[in-house]
């Protein structure tokens, strides 16, 4: 008899995790977005300055991406788990920040 088998215990954390992140995958996809429109204008900026792009300025970018994802995983625990009295919207608010920055960058990108 089995007590701890390991392909359950992948599978409901897999499950889990998808269901805890369910609410907020839209705000990924944005974030994504953003974060792409940046790194193609960043791109063509250095492309038309004469720069050179390399792979440590590319990997910046999936850096950023995995540290802004696990600001809003963690905004959206703590809106669920933390604060339970009220609604705040902590990953939206930080989602709208984050791509607000993003923009930022975007706009910087296309006048260079």
């Amino acid at each position: 008899m089995k007590f701890l088998d390991i392909n359950k215990i992948w599978s409901y954390a897999i499950t889990a995790t998808i269901a805890f992140l369910e609410p907020i995958n839209v705000l990924f996809l944005w974030l994504l977005i953003f974060i792409m429109v940046d790194f193609i204008s960043g791109i063509y900026a250095s492309l038309i300055e004469g720069n050179y792009v390399t792979s440590h300025k590319m990997q910046k970018t999936v850096i950023k991406f995995v540290m802004y994802s696990t600001a809003l995983f963690l905004l959206h625990g703590i809106d669920v788990y933390m604060i339970t009295f009220t609604k705040l919207y902590l990953a939206r608010i930080g989602c709208t920040l984050i791509c607000g920055i993003e923009l930022y960058s975007i706009f910087e990108n296309c006048y260079r």
